[in-house]
C-alpha cells in the first residue's frame, strides 16, 4: 500500500486534487508522470503529445473512441501502455487501456476502466492524503 498526499492546486479555487506519480511505458520508451485519480472517469486518459513521446503513431490505433464533457469535441483513439510504481503495482508494470486524444491540454487521467478495477484507492481528503494499493 502506498500513501500520497493530495496536490493543491493555486488560483481562486484552490483544491486538492489526488495525483500520483508513475513511469508510463509503451516498448523502450517512457516517460514519468502525475495521473490524476478520478472516479467519475469511466476510462483512463491519455494526451496526444504525451502518446507521441511513448512512441504511439495515430494512424496505427483505429478504434475510435468517443469521449464526453470536456473533451467531446476531441478524438479519440484505443490504446494500451504500461504503467508501474514500485510502491503500487510491485514489481510488474500494469497494463492500461487508454483513450489517446487529440487534446494537448489535458493531464493523465486515471478512471475507471481500468485503473480502478486493477487498484483500490482509498481517499481521505480531510485527512490530506490518499492511498493506493493492487487488488
Amino acid at each position: 500500500m502506498a500513501r500520497f498526499a493530495y496536490t493543491r492546486s493555486t488560483g481562486v479555487f484552490s483544491r486538492a486534487l489526488p495525483r500520483v506519480p508513475m513511469e508510463l511505458s509503451n516498448g523502450l520508451r517512457s516517460v514519468h508522470v502525475e495521473g490524476l485519480i478520478n472516479t467519475g472517469s469511466t476510462i483512463n486518459v491519455l494526451p496526444y503529445d504525451l502518446g507521441l513521446t511513448l512512441g504511439l503513431v495515430w494512424e496505427e490505433h483505429d478504434i475510435p473512441l468517443t469521449l464526453t464533457g470536456a473533451l467531446a469535441n476531441y478524438d479519440a483513439r484505443a490504446a494500451f501502455i504500461w504503467a508501474s510504481n514500485a510502491s503500487f503495482t510491485g514489481r510488474s508494470p500494469v497494463r492500461l487501456s487508454v483513450a489517446w486524444t487529440t487534446s494537448r491540454d489535458v493531464p493523465v487521467i486515471l478512471g475507471q476502466t481500468n485503473f480502478l478495477m486493477e487498484f483500490n484507492v482509498c481517499f481521505y481528503l480531510s485527512r490530506d492524503y490518499f492511498e493506493v494499493w493492487r487488488n
